[in-house]
């Protein structure tokens, strides 16, 4: 597994408490509040600083648990699908299904440089593709990342099938959830 991977995902479970996910993502208002960790869907939905990206309410059989704004010495805001069980002596896992949406000035292709992460063989382990028309790149098996103007999109899965598949059903967060994901310029 990427090791740049398993640190974001500790830092997300960090930050949302591991054990199980609420069962749903609820609106803003009234008792319900914000999933553990995080912010409402409503808040989600009010966000300006960036366009926001997701994959609905579920995707690929897992529900929206956890949405996460991190804006300490990073900003960003990941969508959590799923739950995960962490083996006894892990003290931690990865959920099925991360989406992190990044200010594109934040996280872009050229802001790996020197730092890229390298394959066991010492060459860049990034991979540049294009997914839906838009320039891509995959970080190892489990990461794909997608540039979407203002906008980066990065998505955590078990495998690049499971990525792709989750990336098909990206959509722009205040776009009607009714209609089928069309572009990624939010």
């Amino acid at each position: 597994m990427n090791p740049l991977r398993v640190l974001l995902a500790a830092i997300g479970l960090a930050l949302a408490g591991c054990g199980a996910v609420q069962e749903d993502v609820r609106e803003a208002g009234g008792d319900a509040g914000a999933p553990r960790g995080g912010i409402t869907l409503a808040e989600a939905r009010a966000f300006s600083e960036f366009p926001l990206v997701y994959a609905g309410e579920s995707v690929l059989g897992y529900p929206l648990g956890a949405i996460l704004r991190r804006e300490d010495t990073v900003r960003y805001v990941s969508f959590i699908y799923g739950d995960c069980e962490p083996a006894a002596l892990e003290g931690g896992c990865a959920p099925p299904i991360e989406i992190q949406v990044w200010p594109s000035g934040a996280r872009n292709l050229g802001s790996y440089g020197e730092t890229a992460p390298r394959s066991a063989w010492g060459s860049p382990a990034l991979e540049p593709t294009t997914v839906r028309g838009l320039p891509a790149a995959y970080v190892g098996d489990d990461q794909l990342e997608l540039y979407a103007g203002t906008s980066t999109v990065v998505v955590f899965s078990a495998s690049r099938a499971r990525g792709l598949a989750v990336a098909a059903r990206l959509r722009c967060l205040r776009e009607d959830a009714r209609a089928p994901p069309a572009r990624l310029a939010c």
